[in-house]
């Protein structure tokens, strides 16, 4: 079984991580991180990670085609044809699409979410209309073979999601409790819906020079 991974320049290190870490410890599953150039590449945590092949020699037929988001960096990617292009050619073949946080952009630009029911981070979720999607507010959303989510932390979620579609719930319950996933927010405030007034718009406001929902749009439509 191949969970095929894409990365790129400026990606938030936790969507990638939080699902292929679940999907990783499915018994007999090989992984590949495949990028437009070979080598290291930075994250927005400041750690990397290595891109072990290209996206000329990548493997064609993934099980699985997993693509993290981030902030302005994804964004800046949404206008990068070679990844867009490559994400759309394995979108043909890959038996699951999955994408965690502002991922689901990149796929949705690729023309892999016209049609879908698709989530991603709070702040662009409803940019994803200007692809042709229909937004869900959840956290993991599956459409036929298309599994979206929201930010960042709900990685860990479509990854344990998709280990027990891949594998099955019993393995996907034993990988849950393996990672000890057993999540309690100290502050209370990981979600608009309970997030503080003030919290939330300070949150609001960096979105809107990080994410750019703005410029989503108008790329979407070029």
């Amino acid at each position: 079984m191949l969970i095929q991974s894409l990365v790129y320049p400026g990606f938030t290190t936790l969507d990638l991580i939080g699902a292929l870490q679940p999907l990783a410890q499915i018994p007999g599953t090989k992984t590949e991180i495949v990028a437009r150039v070979p080598g290291a590449n930075p994250t927005d945590s400041g750690a990397a990670i290595m891109a072990d092949v290209t996206f000329e020699n990548a493997a064609s037929a993934p099980d699985v085609i997993l693509v993290p988001g981030g902030g302005t960096p994804t964004i800046d990617t949404l206008e990068d044809e070679a990844t867009i292009e490559f994400l759309a050619k394995q979108g043909e073949s890959a038996k699951w699409i999955v994408a965690v946080c502002t991922g689901s952009l990149l796929l949705g630009k690729a023309g892999l979410l016209k049609g879908y029911k698709a989530a991603s981070h709070w702040s662009v979720i409803d940019t994803l209309e200007a692809f042709g999607a229909t937004p869900v507010h959840e956290r993991v959303v599956i459409d036929r073979n298309r599994c979206t989510g929201g930010g960042v932390t709900a990685g860990v979620d479509i990854g344990l999601t998709i280990a027990g579609e891949l594998a099955g719930e019993d393995i996907a319950k034993l990988i849950e409790l393996v990672l000890e996933y057993n999540p309690a927010p100290p502050f209370g405030t990981g979600h608009p819906s309970i997030a503080d007034p003030t919290t939330l718009e300070i949150a609001r406001t960096r979105a809107q020079s990080t994410m750019q929902p703005d410029r989503i749009r108008q790329i979407a439509s070029a």
